[in-house]
């Protein structure tokens, strides 16, 4: 049994963009160009299919961790584990000051870290996301398929998360 966790590399708004690529490369193609649109297909292909692959596999109790583009594993990393603990949740708080020649102001933002423990203290970032809610719906399936618990460290105050108290709303 293996269960694999996809995030996007890019963000929303370029994959958005992408098929404008798309069509600027087949225009470009159109025109005479036959490497600069090549480039730009190209170029849209990679951002529609480059993800983080996570991938565990409960029989071999084995774990893939890799980059994907066009299908192609790059930086795997294969590790095996013998048992699996729990999966904590931590909280990061960052902190930037942008400044410009109008103005400036100081950026705050929190992000949750999902992160698998096993073998008393390997460690795996299973997911990381800005909204708690968000990253707790994701990390549900998982903890179910991996038959752990999940502890809440993002409070100052330690806790088991209760997931029948975790819905979409």
């Amino acid at each position: 049994m293996t269960k694999k966790i996809i995030i996007p590399y890019f963000p929303v708004g370029l994959k958005l963009f992408s098929p404008v690529l798309f069509f600027a490369g087949l225009y470009v193609l159109a025109i005479g160009h036959p490497l600069w649109g090549v480039v730009l297909i190209l170029l849209t292909a990679i951002i529609l299919t480059t993800r983080y692959v996570t991938a565990i596999d409960l029989e071999k109790k084995v774990y893939d961790d890799y980059l994907s583009m066009l299908g192609i594993p790059f930086s795997k990393e294969t590790k095996k584990f013998n048992a699996l603990d729990r999966i904590v949740i931590t909280k990061a708080n960052f902190a930037q000051h942008v400044q410009s020649r109008i103005q400036s102001h100081d950026m705050n933002w929190s992000d949750y870290t999902a992160t698998l423990v096993f073998d008393d203290g390997g460690t795996l970032d299973l997911v990381t996301r800005n909204d708690k809610k968000e990253l707790l719906l994701g990390v549900k399936d998982f903890a179910g398929f991996l038959k752990v618990g999940v502890e809440d460290h993002s409070t100052s105050h330690h806790y088991w998360v209760d997931f029948s108290q975790v819905t979409k709303d």
